[in-house]
């Protein structure tokens, strides 16, 4: 056989030709399967490998993380769209700095105006919180209204352009644009000028507190689970109108105590001054003692802005029995109030802080 061509038995070739149709039909295979391939639509993005199973040398793995209930359903503040329209409100405005402030106005019935066709005047203040879902300020508002005086619910938020707005380092800038708000109040030909108060709720108190007492325009302040600022108790308070202070002895967002530091100065100062505490409430008045408080304010404000109405309104219950006249030259003793397990240091730069940073 040397010289001639090499020969190939018939098992032998039989199996050359098996291995070459099997190689023919796998390169058609991965052909068709490349082709699939090609036609589906690319991935949007790579997945991340686990940082436990994949590592790269030198580089930091991503962690892995789910996303919070938080990112999955964002909270949304209610609106106080429908406290304001049960309210009958109206809203008007005015700017400063460029910025406008909203006001929402209740007004007194116009058969309820004095003969020159003006009202008193109540500005109402929210907290750190904004109005909520407004059912804080808007029936207080409309109870005002009820009774000849004029209520002016102010976004006094919308001036503040920063993000925390309720921050202690902001009072001026707030205390600012409410002094604004009052004199667009007294501007209102509807309003007796020389008849304007202040509700303040929370931060809304410390604000009308604090603007009480610089302030003459106001005659009269409401404080609600507030107190008077640490830094305007500083710089020293001579004068204050008549105010009446509304506080629960188990807030602890602003506590008891300095609703008694605030009582304090006040009788330093010899301001009239009322006084109201609620056993069980915490810094948001529920049931009785909301419908209390809302009472309480108006009948403050219709003795204090409203000249002789409220008295007229109101029965006269006299008690003849009151004890012996004192002299002339003698007055009767203030009435202090006091809670015998109150324990309390005030710490007023802490309760201002705690209010900006309640959730």
């Amino acid at each position: 056989m040397a010289g001639g061509p090499a020969q190939t038995s018939p098992d032998r070739q039989a199996s050359l030709n098996s291995g070459a149709q099997s190689r023919k039909a796998r390169r058609r295979l991965a052909g068709l399967l490349l082709g699939v391939v090609l036609l589906l639509p690319a991935p949007a993005t790579l997945a991340q490998p686990h940082p436990l199973t994949h590592q790269t040398h030198g580089a930091t793995p991503l962690p892995v993380s789910k996303p919070s209930s938080r990112q999955l359903a964002p909270h949304r503040q209610k609106s106080a769209e429908p406290a304001r329209r049960e309210a009958d409100a109206e809203t008007t405005g005015f700017t400063i700095n460029g910025r406008r402030i909203k006001v929402d106005v209740v007004r007194a019935e116009t058969s309820q105006f004095d003969d020159d066709g003006r009202a008193p005047a109540v500005l109402i203040l929210h907290g750190a919180h904004g109005l909520g879902d407004g059912s804080l300020y808007y029936p207080q508002a409309k109870a005002l209204a009820e009774h000849g005086i004029t209520a002016f619910v102010v976004h006094y938020f919308d001036g503040i352009p920063q993000a925390h707005k309720a921050a202690p380092a902001l009072h001026d800038e707030r205390e600012a644009i409410v002094s604004a708000a009052v004199g667009y109040v007294a501007r209102q030909a509807f309003v007796d000028p020389d008849r304007i108060g202040i509700f303040g709720l929370s931060l809304g108190s410390f604000q009308a507190l604090s603007l009480g007492s610089r302030d003459t325009r106001i005659q009269a302040v409401v404080d609600q689970v507030g107190a008077m600022p640490a830094e305007v108790m500083r710089r020293g308070v001579t004068h204050m109108p008549p105010t009446l202070v509304l506080h629960g002895d188990r807030d602890r967002t602003v506590p008891l105590a300095r609703a008694r530091e605030l009582v304090r100065l006040l009788e330093q100062i010899g301001a009239e001054h009322e006084v109201k505490i609620y056993r069980g409430e915490g810094h948001t008045f529920r049931g009785e003692a909301r419908e209390d408080s809302i009472a309480r304010t108006v009948d403050f404000f219709e003795r204090h802005l409203g000249g002789d109405r409220g008295l007229l309104k109101k029965d006269l219950d006299i008690d003849v029995a009151v004890g012996p006249a004192l002299p002339e030259h003698e007055v009767a003793p203030v009435r202090n109030f006091t809670l015998a397990d109150e324990k309390l240091q005030p710490r007023p730069d802490q309760a201002e802080r705690d209010i900006a940073a309640a959730p």
